[in-house]
């Protein structure tokens, strides 16, 4: 299962650009919220997403110049990331795999927060 056991979602960026997140389904009644992490490296940025024990569904996607591609935990297998919320990628609770889904209209009720999520950098000096 994802995010379970360490099982980490990896996203692969190139170029500049934003990984949007949006959380929701949330099982203590919290707003859903949706933020981005804004990159301005030419090269390449990798992103962990990360989750919230207060919210069971998570969608992302890339807003940038270049492609992005995810992987789940050390799997060697890449796919491409959504480029909009009619296309993102989808994570329910307990899935093994991500899915594709529009989150076009879930989204509009989410409260904003941008630079505040928990799509993190990981850096490459570390």
């Amino acid at each position: 299962m994802i995010f379970v056991g360490g099982k980490s979602v990896n996203v692969t960026t190139r170029g500049p650009g934003r990984l949007y997140l949006f959380t929701h389904g949330s099982n203590v009644g919290a707003p859903s919220t949706v933020g981005g992490t804004a990159t301005n490296n030419e090269g390449i940025t990798r992103y962990l997403i990360s989750f919230s024990h207060n919210f069971t569904k998570f969608a992302f996607y890339w807003d940038g110049q270049g492609e992005a591609v995810y992987s789940i935990d050390t799997r060697l297998v890449r796919k491409p990331v959504g480029k909009s919320w009619k296309e993102a990628c989808y994570i329910l609770w307990g899935a093994d795999e991500v899915q594709i889904a529009d989150v076009s209209k879930d989204v509009t009720v989410a409260l904003p927060r941008d630079e505040e999520t928990t799509c993190f950098i990981i850096h490459d000096k570390y």
